[in-house]
């Protein structure tokens, strides 16, 4: 439109600043894109619990990871302020990531699904998520908070 301007985002995007959205799950317009995240994420963990544990996890659950996370999709997604909340995390337009909190006490919340593309790892985005999760749970009453790991989480053990 203008040629002889600098385009800004494009510099922005250079030096690391990225237009971030943390959207609240809504099962009516996010569904497609969140059982992928899932997918995805679940199909991570059987990788990892194969090569770390010699765990046969598709077996172990007695479907396939697409049919375990329809079947858990209601499970997955009843998450409901203040006793929780779903975040997807959108990044210049495109989904990025998902993460989740999950009251387990009248002051305890628990940190849950996070999960950042590959593509996305590496900029800052996982810290910027659990930063969110760890406000909303806040407001929500928690003073404290769990985050379940393994091994092999090593991201998620050094945030």
């Amino acid at each position: 439109m203008f040629p002889n301007c600098l385009d800004f985002s494009e510099l922005a995007k250079e030096e690391g600043y990225y237009m971030v959205e943390f959207v609240p799950f809504d099962l009516n317009f996010h569904k497609k894109e969140y059982v992928k995240l899932n997918i995805e994420f679940i199909t991570w963990i059987a990788d990892q619990l194969g090569e770390n544990y010699q765990v046969d996890a598709v077996s172990m659950i007695g479907q396939t990871i697409p049919e375990y996370v329809d079947a858990h999709l209601k499970d997955l997604t009843s998450l409901k302020p203040p006793d929780g909340i779903i975040y997807l995390l959108v990044v210049e337009g495109d989904i990025a990531g998902m993460g989740a909190l999950r009251k387990i006490g009248d002051e305890i919340g628990e940190i849950k699904w996070m999960y950042i593309l590959p593509f996305y790892r590496g900029r800052g985005f996982g810290k910027q998520m659990l930063n969110k999760l760890l406000e909303v749970g806040r407001r929500f009453g928690c003073s404290s908070f769990l985050l379940e790991t393994s091994k092999f989480m090593t991201v998620a053990q050094h945030i």
